[in-house]
């Protein structure tokens, strides 16, 4: 999935470079909309009782994103099993890549770690 965004300026630094920890801003951003796009939103996950946790994460910058340039996320799902997921990201404006990385998850219920509800898998599977 791709999901464009335009860099703000209270992102960035005086120099008019995105903050380094607004890279994994961005990252949730996608995944709130890849699971949106796919047709279960962190709105209906959460009131199924569950919630998604966010296990490991990161970022290798390429190069800086600036104040106002238009930028493409892409996001996809990489590794899937019982109990975790794996997001990989590419950062790229037009075809050059600026940051990518990695999120890993886990699904809770009650405050426990339990395996991934079939709702949830059952689209994940469909887009591995």
């Amino acid at each position: 999935m791709f999901y464009k965004r335009r860099v703000q300026f209270y992102e960035t630094d005086a120099q008019g470079v995105v903050h380094h920890s607004n890279y994994l801003r961005y990252f949730e951003e996608a995944r709130g909309e890849f699971l949106r796009s796919i047709g279960i939103p962190y709105s209906f996950i959460r009131k199924e009782g569950y919630e998604v946790v966010l296990l490991e994460i990161s970022c290798s910058f390429k190069k800086p994103l600036f104040y106002d340039e238009l930028f493409e996320l892409c996001i996809e799902l990489e590794e899937l099993n019982r109990y975790t997921f794996t997001f990989k990201y590419q950062i790229k404006v037009e075809e050059d890549l600026r940051a990518e990385g990695r999120t890993k998850h886990c699904v809770i219920k009650n405050g426990k770690i339990v395996s991934i509800p079939p709702f949830i898998l059952n689209q994940f599977s469909a887009k591995i």
